[in-house]
């Protein structure tokens, strides 16, 4: 077992390819990579909520909503993400942690420094977030919040294409 580790903090996005593309290049031997997905529990629409309390039967509605979201994003860490990982020979740990039903920009990046200050890795990498400045001040910013909170290294990769290397078709 690799004693070194970089957790890739991601979402469901083709963008988080270029965090795992980047973590593979620049931490190619010897590391163990964490690919790390938060997931708010439970599950939480305020549109599913209402159809869910129509039905009579709202908590069992919204458990199986969350588990079509978990299951989702399980077979993309499955097929998309852990391949890539793996094909630099590094050992991979795919793992899921939970945050509050609310699900915001703190509430997962609370539960990204979390999941760090436990593990203690060499370094955190995120996708810098494309959201516009509006955006950024009413929903808030996952990457910054982990930029003032987390006590590992923070690598935050750029979205453009000048930084990254091209990914494999």
């Amino acid at each position: 077992m690799a004693s070194k580790k970089v957790v890739i903090a991601l979402d469901n996005s083709q963008a988080c390819n270029k965090a795992v593309e980047f973590a593979v290049q620049h931490f190619p031997k010897g590391y163990t990579y964490h690919l790390l997905h938060v997931q708010p529990r439970p599950y939480d629409a305020s549109s599913r909520i209402a159809q869910a309390e129509a039905t009579g039967d709202g908590h069992a509605v919204l458990w199986d909503i969350e588990g079509t979201a978990v299951r989702m994003t399980e077979k993309i860490m499955q097929e998309v993400f852990v391949p890539r990982a793996k094909s630099s020979g590094a050992e991979v740990v795919a793992k899921m942690v939970h945050c509050s039903p609310d699900g915001t920009s703190s509430d997962i990046g609370a539960a990204i420094c979390e999941y760090v200050e436990q593990i203690k890795p060499a370094a955190l990498v995120l996708m810098k977030e494309n959201k516009g400045a509006i955006e950024r001040v009413f929903v808030g910013s996952v990457t910054k919040y982990c930029a003032v909170h987390c006590r590992s290294p923070l690598i935050i990769v750029p979205a453009c294409s000048d930084y990254c290397a091209p990914l494999d078709p």
